[in-house]
This record gives C-alpha cells, structure tokens and sequence, in this order.
C-alpha cells in the first residue's frame, strides 16, 4: 500500500507539472504574409545574427556548423566575434551554406567588452583601457559596438561612457538570462525542449537603462543599436579568454538564430561576391540602417530606412503598437505586441535612429605652450623583467629606448625606461615620441610611500607627436578602480612596454623628447 501510494503522489506531480508547463507554453511565433509588401525593400533587406562565438575562443561549434545553423534558420548573413585582442588576421568574407560569413573580433578592455567590425589585423594586441581600445579600434578603421553594456557582471559592463564609441548593444541574448530567477529558469528549461525559440524569448525585458542611455548618446551623435544573440551553441569545448578553456553550455546556434535577428537595409540586394557584399552590409550597419526584431514573437516585418524616413511596410500582427521616439529631428520606431515578455515587456520591433543629428564639435585644447615648464628628472635608467632587455641612448632633448621583450611563454614580461622626478606636483604631462612601428606605450607615474602606479597607454608610430596626459585621465594599475593619485607629486615616471600591448619577443625602440610638465 504504502508503495502505491508513493507512486500515486509521483503521478499526481508529474501530471501538476506538465499542466504548469503547458499553461504557461509560450506560444509560437505569428506568423503574417508579407505577399504585396514592398518588393524592392524586401530584396534589400537582409536578416542575420550578430555577436556569434565559435570553437575559436569560447563557442561549441564550428565556422561550418555555425553556418549550416544559421542556413536553417533562414539567416543571409551571420557575424562571428570570437575572443582576440585584434591580432589574429580576420578570415575573409565568404559564403557558408549561403550565409555571408563576417570575420569580427571581441576585446576585453579594463573597462568592459567591445566588439570591432571591419578590423584588419592590427599591429599590437588591442587590449588595457577602454579609451585606447576605442582609439585604435577606430584608426585601423573598424567599427567598435559595446558588448553587454549593463552586464549583471560587472567586470563584464562598459563602464565609460565619455568614450566615441560607434555603437552599442541594446540587448544581449547571454546577459538576459542572469537576471532570471531559479524559477523562472527552470521553466525556460523546460520549455525549451517544447519550443525553442519562444522559451528563449521569455527571458528577455526592454533594458530600460541601456536605451536611455542609448537615447541620449544619439541626441549629440550616431551611435548604431543592434541586437546580439552572443550565441555560444550547446556542448562542446573551446578557449575562452586566453589560456582558459571552458565547456560551451546554453541554447542550440540555431534555437538562437531563430530568437533574435537584425535586419540591414541595403542599397541593392547581395550579389554574391562575398567581398563585395559585406562591404554593403558593414556601410550599412554604420549608417544605422539597421533595425532588430524578436522572431521568436513573429519573424514576419518590414521596415523601411531611407534618409530621414522610417515606416513599416508591412502588415502587423493583431494589437501591435507602433510607438515613435523623438529627439530634435530624429526619429525612431518601437513596435509592441500583446502579450511579448519582459517586465517591462521586451519590444518586438526596434529601428536605429533616422536623421541623427550632426556630432557636437569638441573644442581644441588651448595652446600650452605658455602654461608648461620643463620637468626635472633623474638620469634615465632602464627597467626590466628577467631575460628581457634594453637599452638607453641620449638624443638631443631625450633619449631613445630600445627594448627585447623576453621570448617564449607569456611571464609579465616588460621593459621600461624610468628616472625619478624632482618638484611639485603638477595638472597634466606633455612630450613628443616617435617609434619605429605602430605600438602602444604605457606611461606610469609611482607616487610614495609605497610606490603605486597610475598609468595611462599612448599610441606611436614613425609620425611625430605631441602627447598630452591629464593626470585624472590616469587609472590606478594596482588599487582599486577609481582611486584617486596622491594629492603631492609622483616619485617617478615610467615608459613601459608590456603583454598589455605587445608579445613576448618583441623587439623595437621609441624615441622621448622635450618632456614638460603643466603645473
């Protein structure tokens, strides 16, 4: 009896929570006719998914698989972003099982995440702060977009937003779930053997903070929304971060892929030239002709992006509301379905702004000259970790440094020129360099009783410049975020080059000169 029983009361509970679950099955996606939209628009319009992981860095699948994935889920085009620091020379575009296949990179920064697109390979590992990751991403010319910007993990979240980023994520796939309950993610779990697809899409909310501040950026500049499925396909094994493999665990590619796309409007239909055709796609998605929508809601929309016009040409799903956002001249859409999850519901349909206004001019900074002074060091002296080596020679106002970074396996190697500082402390530090190649230096200044550094990197080429570092421009290298430098002066300055921004075993000289100091 007691046996039957235990059977009984297990019965009953299964039989409670298959009917929670079929009640609360989200339902399929609605699905419309697009028959007499407009035709050209539709031949110009391009459905694809952006912020894709592969076996390359953290993903489960590979460029093949990803591809085939994205072909069943009736994508053209799919952008991969794999974990780099820029230095890998990206894969050209091609045709995968008819999907376009973008070659991107994403960056980790002090500062959060950025995904660059349209980067050739770079000549020195991007990577350190945020504000030199944006540099050198816009001059090798790539287009930079903020990964996960309010990430739950905070290491993860962009934390600048003084910097020129291009562009930036309004939603994020992989971010969305972290602010789910247990229940709530025991139920996506189970819904997703079901239905896919919508079982995904019910973890998602509108991220008001982020279009807020989306919104506001774009009151003074262009900056590009788009939606990331930050897919990283079910199962498997690749390298994360580097040196840090992990096992790839979440949604299929192609549960993903049929979740979230964007939608870039063209000014001709793909030719099938993969070279040419992702130069069209890459200049749209930097003029903003991109709008994202929630297949997993219904796949079925057509919007068009022509100058300062945006208007949906198609038929709209029983209920939905169009809502228009305006700033100055500018103008966007959000389309709201009934019943779409989210607290606050996420929308079904966004569109990138239209007729952004011009960019603010920045003022130049006031000439300096009058308001410097030469500062006063020490003899220059070199600083090195084991078995990397330099060397200082005295030229004219300066000096040049020639340095060997140990070969081999990544140990902290480094090299640096230093020389203690004599005065008063002072606002801001000024000095013209040259290199003999593209490379970023990081300029350290150690400041008593213990000798903690502030640092700031600088960029350097053949090309003469003058490099001008506020001191609250500089960030704590080892204390806590947001430190402030001591009120008195520095003890020392630093010229370093690091892993931060080079490799082991390499080799190269850069040349100071006239180093002043603005009181």
């Amino acid at each position: 009896m007691r046996n039957w029983n235990w059977k009984l009361a297990t019965a009953v509970l299964v039989a409670a929570v298959v009917v929670y679950l079929l009640a609360t099955l989200p339902p399929r996606p609605v699905r419309l006719s697009l028959d007499g939209a407009d035709a050209d628009l539709s031949r110009r319009t391009v459905t694809g998914a952006y912020h894709i992981h592969t076996d390359r860095s953290d993903g489960a699948g590979t460029r093949t698989e990803v591809a085939d994935a994205a072909a069943s889920a009736g994508l053209k085009f799919a952008i991969f972003t794999d974990h780099g620091d820029g230095t890998r020379r990206p894969d050209p575009p091609e045709y995968v099982a008819g999907v376009l296949c973008i070659d991107a990179v994403e960056i980790s920064t002090n500062g959060g995440h950025y995904v660059a697109l349209g980067l050739p390979q770079a000549p020195y590992p991007l990577a350190g702060e945020a504000a030199a990751v944006v540099e050198d991403v816009r001059r090798l010319g790539g287009f930079g977009i903020v990964a996960h910007p309010d990430h739950p993990r905070s290491p993860l979240a962009w934390s600048d937003w003084s910097l020129p980023v291009d562009g930036l994520e309004w939603i994020n796939a992989d971010a969305e779930w972290r602010t789910e309950g247990t229940l709530a993610l025991t139920r996506t779990v189970l819904h997703y053997w079901m239905r896919p697809a919508p079982a995904i899409a019910g973890v998602l909310d509108r991220p008001d903070a982020t279009m807020t501040r989306w919104d506001a950026l774009n009151r003074t500049r262009r900056v590009v929304a788009m939606a990331a499925v930050d897919a990283h396909g079910a199962g498997g094994r690749g390298e994360g971060h580097p040196g840090e493999p992990r096992v790839a665990i979440g949604p299929s590619y192609e549960a993903s892929f049929r979740t979230l796309t964007n939608r870039v409007v063209l000014d001709a239909p793909f030719s099938g030239d993969a070279e040419a055709d992702a130069r069209r796609l890459l200049e749209a998605i930097r003029s903003g002709r991109v709008y994202s929508v929630v297949d997993a809601l219904s796949p079925d929309v057509l919007v068009a992006m022509t100058g300062s016009q945006v208007d949906v040409r198609s038929p709209l799903p029983d209920g939905a509301e169009v809502v228009e956002r305006h700033a100055g001249g500018a103008r966007r859409l959000e389309i709201q379905l009934p019943g779409a999850p989210g607290d606050p519901a996420v929308p079904w349909v966004l569109t990138n702004w239209v007729r952004t206004p011009e960019p603010l001019e920045i003022p130049e900074l006031a000439p300096w000259a009058d308001l410097t002074e030469p500062v006063t060091t020490g003899e220059w002296r070199v600083e090195h970790s084991p078995g990397s080596e330099g060397d200082l020679e005295a030229v004219s106002g300066g000096f040049t440094l020639g340095y060997r970074l140990q070969d081999g396996e990544r140990s902290s190697q480094y090299v640096a020129a230093a020389a203690d500082i004599a005065g008063a402390a002072f606002r801001g530090l000024y000095f013209e360099a040259t290199a003999d190649r593209p490379m970023r230096v990081s300029v350290q200044l150690r400041y008593p009783p213990e000798d903690r550094r502030w640092v700031s990197s600088v960029y350097l080429d053949a090309t003469s410049r003058t490099i001008f570092l506020p001191i609250e421009d500089l960030t704590p290298a080892d204390a806590p975020a947001g430190t402030e430098p001591p009120e008195g002066p520095p003890r020392s300055i630093l010229l370093v080059i690091d892993l931060v921004n080079a490799s082991p075993g390499d080799t190269g000289q850069l040349t100071v000169r006239d180093l002043q100091v603005r009181r």
